[in-house]
């Protein structure tokens, strides 16, 4: 079976804060939880929001298309993990995509990136097919 293909995509993802297990039983028991979460939610910016959520679709559909022959990694662009790969790999817009830690592609285009992880994919089955032969 073949090694999947790495695939980070560094991004702005929002974040929410979660309680201990034990204060998000009460929370929730007292119906506050959701709320809470809700609340955080509301204060992003529609942009953003719609950012988020047009990603996490890509990365749904990525997911179905590749199934088992792709790792997705998601990096925050203001963790110090997504400050170095923006640095490393000179990314100045996002979301970025980081394929197996050597070639890059920013933007939205979906047939260019799944261009690119198709000719990734290709190229790490041929040793595969060379040894069987």
């Amino acid at each position: 079976m073949m090694k999947p293909i790495t695939l980070e995509i560094v991004t702005g993802l929002l974040t929410t804060f979660h309680l201990c297990r034990q204060c998000t039983v009460f929370f929730d028991q007292a119906g506050l939880n959701q709320s809470l979460h809700q609340n955080e939610m509301d204060q992003y910016p529609l942009d953003l929001k719609e950012e988020e959520l047009k990603l996490s679709d890509w990365i749904r559909e990525l997911r179905r298309l590749y199934k088992h022959r792709l790792l997705i990694k998601l990096i925050d662009i203001c963790s110090p993990a997504g400050i170095y790969k923006s640095i490393r790999h000179r990314i100045r817009t996002y979301p970025a995509f980081i394929i197996e830690g050597k070639e890059t592609y920013a933007g939205w285009d979906r047939s260019r990136l799944e261009a690119l992880l198709d000719r990734y994919i290709q190229a790490s089955a041929r040793p595969l097919q060379k040894g069987r032969a």
